[in-house]
């Protein structure tokens, strides 16, 4: 229970609880406290009232205590009710009606005016002629005022309780308000769109306010050094593609030029392939900036998975059985996504080249799509030798080659394609064992 909910409600949970627990121990010890004072306090009432009646008995004598005790039962004083008994046992005085107490102090239970049954406090001394004297106050009032205590206590206790668990929900309604806002601006940012920020009030200066401000300008920093980054890779691609295109045109004059000799005519030829290679490189490396900077993002539009994934697998099939695998499909109809398609068609394409090329002749090579709750997920299967699972997390890095050898065809820059393809499209990547073989996926949020 407490797990789901979060550091913030643990925290405030803990508090509510803690101020709580507080609440009840100070509630009972001022109750404790009380209640001994309020005993106290009878006791001393009873204590005094005894030792007068007592000495108005050794000054006066029988007949002046009798008196007395007649005047005070007549005025109701002070809510004390007397009880003097002879030595014999015979009523001598006082209207208190109950059964002779212990001697010392007892709590005892008397007949009232009412004619009910009620509680007393009660002190009995002995006499010098044997009689017993008992002096009463009445418990109610006392246990009134215990009720009264307890009930502001329990008032109290829950005003402080509904007033905790209320602010309690107000603040972490307040923090997780705050902490969604950064959140949500992180996403985006792990999707591709780096322009975003966390929003900051320009009049708070608050811990959240502070905290979005030096997030921003680490942001910023980032983004800085990533489009520099990017503009460099940028510059050298395209810069270097012109004069190796000049290069090659040349070296396309000079192969024509030597048709009449074999020798320095295929040692051309092979240099023309190499200048091609480069160029298909920086190619490549310009389309992958080019996605991972976010700007197609804006061009998206509703596009239909299963369609495209069909067409793409139908034209490999031949290509696939001339490389003695086989190709099949099983798709299901009508999964949607918000994208574009040529990225998404050359994501799939690179993910049926890799399995094309890197799998032993008799490879059966699937393509799947299938919709999981809100998430469209395309993937190639293939029965084939698989790749270690040390190797997932470097198979998506530029220039990694599954290939230790290095001398198949390609750069390594095939599945860094397909990861900024689906990361651009709020995505990702991910590879897991078929068993032998591999599965790739790529899982897109469902249009």
């Amino acid at each position: 229970m407490f797990r789901r909910l979060g550091t913030t409600g643990r925290i405030v949970a803990f508090f509510i609880l803690f101020y709580t627990a507080a609440t009840l121990a100070l509630g009972a010890t001022v109750y404790v406290i009380g209640d001994k004072a309020l005993r106290e306090q009878l006791d001393d009432r009873i204590d005094v009232e005894a030792d007068y009646l007592v000495d108005v008995y050794n000054r006066r004598g029988m007949a002046s205590l009798r008196d007395t005790l007649q005047r005070r039962d007549d005025r109701g004083v002070n809510e004390l009710g007397y009880l003097l008994i002879g030595p014999r046992g015979q009523h001598l005085g006082g209207e208190l009606s109950t059964t002779p107490p212990p001697m010392g102090w007892s709590e005892i239970r008397f007949r009232d005016q009412e004619d009910e049954i009620a509680a007393a406090r009660a002190f009995t001394t002995v006499l010098p002629d044997g009689s017993r004297l008992t002096v009463a106050v009445e418990l109610a009032p006392a246990y009134e005022l215990r009720q009264t205590v307890v009930r502001l206590l329990l008032f109290g206790f829950g005003t402080m309780l509904v007033g905790g668990i209320a602010g309690g929900v107000l603040l972490i309604r307040a923090i997780r308000s705050r902490l969604s806002v950064m959140n949500n601006t992180a996403q985006a940012i792990i999707a591709g769109d780096m322009t975003q920020r966390v929003p900051a009030s320009p009049t708070r200066d608050d811990e959240f306010d502070r905290l979005a401000r030096t997030l921003n300008t680490m942001l910023e920093r980032n983004s800085a050094l990533i489009d520099n980054l990017r503009q460099v890779s940028s510059d050298i691609a395209h810069d270097l593609r012109t004069p190796l295109a000049r290069l090659l045109q040349r070296m396309e004059r000079l192969s024509s030029a030597l048709q009449g000799d074999p020798v320095l005519h295929q040692e051309v030829e092979r240099a023309i392939g190499e200048a091609n290679a480069t160029l298909s490189l920086f190619g490549a490396l310009l389309r992958i900036a080019e996605v991972e900077s976010g700007t197609l993002r804006r061009y998206f539009l509703p596009l239909d998975l299963s369609a495209t994934a069909c067409s793409i697998a139908e034209s490999y099939m031949a290509v696939a059985e001339d490389s003695g695998r086989s190709l099949t499909c099983r798709i299901e109809d009508d999964v949607r996504v918000i994208g574009d398609r040529d990225l998404v068609s050359q994501a799939l394409v690179n993910l049926l080249e890799n399995a094309i090329r890197h799998t032993p002749p008799g490879t059966r090579i699937l393509v799947t799509v299938r919709r999981e709750r809100a998430r469209a997920v395309l993937g190639v299967v293939d029965n084939g030798h698989g790749v270690s699972a040390e190797l997932w997390g470097t198979l998506a890095k530029r220039f990694t080659r599954g290939d230790k050898s290095r001398s198949g065809p390609g750069f390594g820059l095939g599945l860094n394609l397909v990861e900024a393809v689906a990361t651009v499209h709020g995505g990702a990547m991910r590879f897991r064992d078929a068993g032998p073989g591999l599965i790739v996926s790529l899982d897109m949020p469902v249009a």
